[in-house]
């Protein structure tokens, strides 16, 4: 078997996912917009006013939007700018895992062993996920055009082609740059919270220049904002090929990068390494005290990762409460019933809502990425022996997941804090008034959804650690949309049920222990069947 298909093959299953995940996302919005926008030039034009109001208070989020009476023009906003953020975290994952996860589990030294030369193995595994990225990319932009022929506005092929080209181009940038963060650490998990770090920065650049903010010629370095110049798909829209060469010109630098870091580094050491230096060797246990406990000693072992998710996630809910009162104003002052109904349904009546609202759905969602994080963790220590090795020391396996589980909530508790203390001192800054005490209990109530999203997540490894991360990141993604698309469809209550984050309510504004009580519950089960797989299943298989 060639290398080449050796590549493909190893992104069979998160192909498979994202596919799935992305083909669903099109269809769902183009049949969506059908639904709702009318089919009359003066019911398209109403929509068209009521949404875009709404659209460009959005923009943290979402591109600036344009021509929304059309098929095209909706979806450009509302799917093309969120289908790209989940090819990128794919991307991420897919790029570290080809830089340092073949690595951690053997595969590289013995292909090696085989007379490949290095520069020929990393060029497969770019050539590999080039072709998965494209052949998702495709079938999602061919699942979307059925959606959208459903809704009598079929795309142009060309334009919706150049559309794909243009996030086909953004997804290798990503994976580009995580492949060359994993030459310069030693972990894949390393690698994957640095590159995650890197990522959001340049996405808020681009959030912020889209938001108003004067961030000049930077924005250029945004490799979001490359992207976004290009709308083929509008009237009068083109693919822009200087921003569009530029991005793929970025991405092959970073390719010829990382392989050049590849060929010159040691297997299974980092690119850059200090000088030796001579240390005396001590018979001593180590004297950091947090490595003695239980539980907080893997958090301990985490401590860069855990603070840099942390100040990540605090600047951006600093930004996001920032702009809070701005975007309220704005659309607290239209008279659009569309807004009306999107307000009462989403729970939205002061800025204090519009915090828990539009903050916390976010954080509930990057926190569950955090989790899927570390679920990816546990399936490369599965793979790659370290596993092994924690259970000849000796450990307990039921130890092992309990402590997994354990220091991956304390680790949510931590990014949570930090990231909700920003929210609360930029909205006291800003003259936003948050009831402390509700505040409290809604930061606290995310806490149970990572929970139960390690349990399932861990349940996931001990069943099938390939599967895993795919399926848990899949969970997250479709119930974050889930959640999203119903006030704005007004969808049955069911739609937005099938979403873990359905659980959380709305702790801003009510009480909902019983959906508070139900994800522990979920936790709960998901603990105890990992314990059992964990129990029957061969380590390493």
């Amino acid at each position: 078997m060639t290398l080449l298909r050796l590549a493909v093959r190893s992104h069979r299953t998160s192909l498979l996912m994202t596919a799935l995940v992305v083909a669903a996302g099109g269809l769902l919005n183009a049949i969506g917009f059908a639904q709702i926008a009318g089919d009359t030039p003066a019911a398209r034009a109403l929509f068209a006013q009521q949404m875009e109001l709404l659209a460009r208070q959005l923009t943290y989020l979402l591109p600036v939007p344009a021509q929304l009476d059309t098929m095209a023009g909706y979806l450009t906003w509302r799917w093309f700018g969120s289908a790209v953020l989940i090819y990128a975290f794919w991307a991420l994952l897919a790029g570290t895992g080809a830089g340092r996860g073949d690595e951690e589990r053997g595969f590289v030294e013995l292909w090696l062993s085989t007379g490949v030369s290095r520069m020929r193995l990393i060029a497969a595994r770019v050539a590999g996920f080039a072709a998965v990225a494209a052949l998702s990319i495709a079938f999602m932009l061919a699942v979307t055009d059925v959606g959208a022929a459903i809704g009598q506005e079929p795309l142009s092929l060309g334009p919706l082609a150049l559309q794909g080209l243009a996030m086909w181009i953004l997804t290798m940038f990503v994976f580009a740059l995580a492949l060359l963060v994993a030459q310069v650490v030693t972990t894949r998990r390393s690698a994957t919270g640095i590159s995650a770090i890197v990522v959001l920065v340049l996405f808020m650049l681009n959030a912020a220049a889209r938001s108003g903010l004067d961030v000049g010629a930077v924005r250029w370095l945004s490799p979001f904002y490359l992207y976004e110049r290009s709308t083929p798909l509008l009237r009068g829209g083109s693919l822009d090929t200087v921003a569009t060469a530029a991005l793929a010109v970025s991405a092959l630098v970073l390719v010829v990068l990382a392989i050049l870091a590849f060929v010159r580094r040691d297997i299974g050491g980092p690119l850059f390494r200090g000088a030796a230096g001579k240390a005396m060797v001590e018979w001593r246990p180590a004297r950091d005290p947090l490595l003695r406990l239980p539980v907080l000693a893997m958090v301990d072992q985490q401590r860069v990762w855990i603070v840099a998710w942390a100040l990540g996630l605090a600047v951006l809910a600093g930004f996001l409460t920032s702009i809070t009162k701005v975007m309220v104003d704005a659309l607290g002052s239209s008279d659009i019933p569309l807004l009306r109904a999107y307000f009462e349904r989403a729970g939205i009546n002061a800025y204090a809502d519009f915090v828990g609202v539009i903050w916390f759905s976010t954080l509930l969602l990057l926190i569950s990425l955090f989790v899927v994080a570390q679920v990816n963790g546990w399936a490369a220590d599965d793979a790659e022996g370290r596993l092994e090795m924690i259970l000849s020391a000796p450990v307990s396996r039921p130890r092992v997941v309990v402590e997994r589980i354990a220091a991956v909530v304390v680790a949510c508790a931590v990014v949570v804090a930090f990231s909700s203390l920003a929210v609360y001192l930029t909205a006291t800054s800003t003259g936003i008034s948050l009831p402390a005490s509700r505040f409290v209990f809604a930061s606290a109530a995310v806490l149970p959804v990572a929970y139960a999203f390690a349990g399932i997540g861990h349940a996931l490894v001990g069943w099938r650690p390939r599967v895993a991360v795919a399926a848990l990141g899949t969970l997250a993604v479709v119930g974050y949309f889930a959640q999203q698309f119903a006030p704005l469809f007004q969808w049955p209550d069911w739609v937005s049920n099938i979403s873990l984050y359905a659980l959380y309510g709305s702790p801003m504004s009510k009480d909902d222990w019983g959906g508070i009580a139900t994800l522990i519950a979920i936790g709960v089960a998901g603990t105890a069947v990992a314990l059992v797989v964990m129990r029957r299943r061969d380590v390493g298989r």
